[in-house]
């Protein structure tokens, strides 16, 4: 199922449907983002629900390293895209198993999401007022 939607992304390829894309070279191999930089896959989903659903899976499989052991390479890591999506498969379905689903905390991981946006912008405007108090103060 996940063959069809996760690809190797073609530079200059522009998508119309719900996509987000997969580091796949370096240490954080497996990293969800929102926007292209080089050497990513791209999966693509059929609504918004689902690109949120995976985009959060790889996110917690890629903060609890689960990649790490799929890395290969001798000078510049990199995870193969059958490797990865073998480790999303096998985690879905020990992830959605009996009473509990990934879906459950998807909601929350939203909300924290939306929370760290927010304390980002917070600190880049603390960082610009304290450039203009220093100019203000240290101009000549």
């Amino acid at each position: 199922m996940l063959k069809s939607k996760i690809k190797t992304h073609k530079l200059g390829t522009t998508y119309k449907q719900h996509h987000f894309f997969i580091l796949n070279k370096g240490l954080n191999s497996g990293k969800p983002l929102p926007h292209y930089c080089s050497n990513c896959f791209v999966f693509l989903a059929d609504d918004e629900n689902e690109k949120e659903f995976y985009f959060f899976l790889l996110l917690g499989l890629w903060e609890l390293r689960f990649f790490r052991k799929h890395l290969m390479g001798s000078v510049i890591d990199y995870i193969r895209l059958g490797d990865l999506i073998d480790v999303v498969e096998e985690t879905l379905n020990s992830v959605n198993t009996g009473n509990r689903s990934f879906s459950d905390v998807q909601n929350s991981l939203t909300q924290i999401e939306a929370l760290k946006v927010n304390l980002q912008t917070q600190l880049d405007y603390l960082m610009q007022l304290r450039k203009s108090l220093f100019y203000k103060y240290l101009k000549k």
